[in-house]
Formats: structure tokens, sequence, C-alpha cells
């Protein structure tokens, strides 16, 4: 059982912190040992068997060494392979008390010994780059041993992951469980980082936190509003919008957006479409793409959603759009000509881009999601969707991370749905609606799977 955490920090915030402790008079092999016993509490309580402790030259090797010390003297079979002599003061004591205590302390070499538990202590939260040799056949060994079953527990940051940005270097440890201690990092919650770190278990370690800026904030429902509706509120009071989207051959996109922006607070619904023989839903009001005709109903309109199922060729329309006066949400074809156009937007929006839409809007730069996510709000203006696991919310000038990986959501129309829900939302008045329409997504995400027996759902399950 883990320790709760809200505030999510870079790993250059988290030395920040533990300067704050040093300057307050904490130790650091205080520190190292707490964090070892933390780990110590979770193996010996939730595993049998031996144990083999990797420990690289850094403090995430002291903690292995802290570990290996107080499973021994608990009784259980561990033993250390040391890939180098540490280097800082605080491991070097660790692996002091390891050899007064009498645990066996190998010199790493292959092949991998037989072990039922294998903890990584190799090279911990600060790496920014493909580990090197010997960790990378270390690492490999590791993934090796995972595959064939055996429990994998990375202390800290599973290595071979930035913590900081999520990004996976390769090769990574694939972890099944990864203890974290002093501060979450921001990074194991979002990006590659979610297929390597397995459960993630967080523990503060007893100390209370120095006041040192968060880089992200855990989303929760608390995060998000919902405008209540008076008893005798009606389908105007609710507010409309208009989805600019669904035009032939991608209706269902249009069709979809629509209807979840009525399930989540839309008093009305009016679809701009160019199909005219289609079965679509009663509950949408269709209208032609007609400049004239659509700026009629924008006038009636609290918030458009422009993009889902949108072809080339209505550029024309989309500046009107764009330049008009009215909350938007972007999707799809209205990212794509945004990044072709470069404009700023000064009246309010949100985009919620896919990673690869995020690379159009970026210009190819190879950036991490964080700074994406940074950039594009910086350059479009707007609030901002980041979608992927870890789902990131730029808001009200603040980051957001949303907990949530679902593999399952990775399937057509689940990301107009997400749009709806936006629009939905803010049309009923939420002052939130990005982290709002993102919590409400994976709560209904969540809620579909209990509901289905298949592996596998489409987005209609979301709403219906």
């Amino acid at each position: 059982m883990g320790d709760k955490y809200k505030n999510l920090f870079s790993i250059k915030s988290v030395y920040e912190i533990e300067k704050h402790l040093y300057d307050n008079g904490s130790k650091g092999f205080s520190l190292m040992m707490k964090a070892a016993f933390a780990a110590y509490e979770h193996i010996n309580l939730n595993t049998v068997g031996k144990v083999i402790i990797l420990c690289g030259k850094g403090n995430n090797g002291g903690d292995g060494f802290g570990l290996a010390a107080l499973l021994f003297m608990a009784g259980r079979i561990a033993e250390i392979y040391k890939v180098e002599e540490p280097t800082k003061k605080e491991a070097k004591s660790a692996l002091k008390l390891c050899l007064k205590l009498g645990v066996k302390v190998t010199k790493y070499s292959k092949p991998l010994k037989e072990a039922d538990i294998y903890v990584d202590a190799l090279l911990g939260a600060g790496i920014q780059k493909s580990p090197k040799p010997p960790y990378k056949s270390i690492i490999k060994d590791l993934i090796k041993a995972k595959n064939k079953g055996k429990e994998i527990i990375s202390l800290d940051v599973p290595s071979g992951v930035d913590g900081t940005t999520g990004e996976a270097y390769i090769p990574a440890v694939n972890a099944t469980t990864t203890i974290t201690f002093l501060a979450m990092k921001k990074g194991l919650l979002t990006g590659q980082a979610v297929d390597h770190t397995g459960d993630i278990i967080f523990k503060n370690i007893g100390i209370v936190q120095p006041k040192v800026s968060s880089d992200a904030t855990l989303l929760e429902k608390s995060d998000c509003h919902f405008n209540i509706l008076k008893p005798s509120s009606h389908k105007g009071d609710k507010g409309s919008v208009l989805v600019f989207g669904g035009m032939k051959g991608m209706e269902g996109a249009g069709i979809l957006s629509g209807m979840s922006a009525l399930r989540s607070g839309a008093g009305k619904v009016f679809w701009v479409t160019n199909t005219e023989k289609l079965n679509y839903p009663p509950e949408l009001i269709t209208v032609k793409p007609d400049i004239k005709e659509i700026t009629k109903y924008l006038m009636m309109s609290k918030v458009c959603i422009m993009g889902p199922g949108l072809s080339a060729g209505f550029e024309e329309i989309i500046e009107t759009i764009w330049d008009f006066e009215i909350p938007l949400v972007m999707d799809a074809g209205g990212l794509r000509w945004l990044a072709k156009s470069n404009k700023n937007r000064s009246y309010r929006f949100v985009g919620t881009p896919h990673q690869g839409e995020a690379r159009d809007l970026v210009e190819q730069k190879k950036l991490d999601r964080f700074k994406t996510i940074e950039y594009i709000k910086k350059k479009y203006g707007g609030d901002w969707v980041l979608k992927g696991a870890g789902t990131l919310i730029s808001e009200s000038n603040k980051l957001w991370i949303n907990n949530f990986n679902m593999p399952n959501l990775g399937t057509a129309g689940s990301g107009d749905i997400l749009a709806g829900l936006i629009a939905g939302v803010w049309s009923a008045g939420s002052k939130t609606p990005a982290r709002s329409g993102v919590w409400l997504h994976t709560n209904l995400a969540k809620k579909a799977t209990k509901n289905k027996t298949n592996t596998f759902f489409t987005a209609s399950d979301l709403i219906n």
C-alpha cells in the first residue's frame, strides 16, 4: 500500500527538495535507509523467495545496498550484484553496512544468476540517454527474466526511463513494480514510461515536503467543475453546441461528437455536414456547410467543435469559425488546418491532439510530451489536451496529468467523443472544460470496461 500523492515533480525539483532537506539538517544516509526500508516493507510482506539486488554506482545503488542489509537482518535470502564501486558517500556507507553484516556481495558477471525476485537499483531517476555498457546488457538480462515470469522491482524509477519526461530509452527495465520515494515523479505517469513501471507504489518516507513548486498536478474529480442546473432549467439554459465535421464518408465522427456533447450537458447540437442520405440520430439538427447558414447557428451556440471527420476543402469556413468569438474545441481536421496556418487565437479554445497531430503542430521537432504541450500552448494560444497514456492537460495556466492508461481507448471515434464531452460540459457552464472532459472520458471508459465481457470495445460503448 502506497502513500497518497497529488503534486508531481521533475527530477530537477526532486533534487531541490533533497537540498532543502539537507539544508535543514536531514542526513543523506538517513534518507537512503528510509527509502530502503520502504522497499523492504513491500518486498518482505508481498514476496517470497530469493532476492538478487543489482546495484549501480550512485545513490540508487545505495538504496539497493540498504535494502539488502534490511532483508538480510530479517532472514531473507538476499544477494547483491555490484556493477561498479559506489561513488557517493551515502552509498559507500550502505555497502559497508552490508559487508559488516555478512551480506553476500558479488561483482556482477554474466549470466544473471537464478532468483525469484530481481531488484533494479542500477541507474535511478536522473538518466537522460540510453544506458551504456555494462548497464545495457544487465537491463537486457532483466527484460529476459521478466519475460520468463520473474518479478522485477525497480527502486525509484525503472533504469532507462527518464523520470521527468516519461521517455523510455533503449533498453529500459520492464518492472513488475516500481517503488518511488520522497516525491512523485511526473514522468512515471505518462508516455512510454507506463509500459515500464508496472504497479507504482509511492512512499514519502515520512518526510514533510518542503515548499518546492510542483511541476504538474494529478487530475482528480475534485479538480473539475460541472455546473449544477436548477430544477427549472431547460435546453436553452444548457447551451447549444455546433459541430463542424463528419463530412461524407466520415459522418460517424460528427455523430459521435454531437451525441457525446448532448450526453455531457449540451441542450441542442447543430451538426454541419455535407451528407444528406444518412440515417443519423434524430437528436442532431443538421446544417448545410454554407458560411451564412453556419454563422446563423454559431450565433445560437455557446461552443463549437471543429475538426472531427473534417476533410480538406473547407478552409474558408474554418477561418470564419476561427475568427468568430465563440469557444472552440479543435480536433483532427481542425488541428491539421491549424498546423498549416500557424495562427494564434486570443479567444478561448481547447485543442485535443494525439501524438501524431502534435508532431505536426510542433513542426516535427523532437520534443518530449511536456515540452510539446508547452510549445503548442505558447505558439497557438488556448488550452490543450495531449492525448495518450497519462493524458496531459494544460488549462488555467497549470499542467495536469490524468493517471489513466487504457489501450482499449485507442479505437476509432474515441477522440471524437472526448471533443464532444469537453464541448458538452463547457456549454453547460463548466469553468474547467478541458480537465472535466478528460475526467469524464476516463470515468466512462472505466464503466464501459466493467460492463463489457470482451477484451475490446468500440467508441460508442463509452456513451451507450
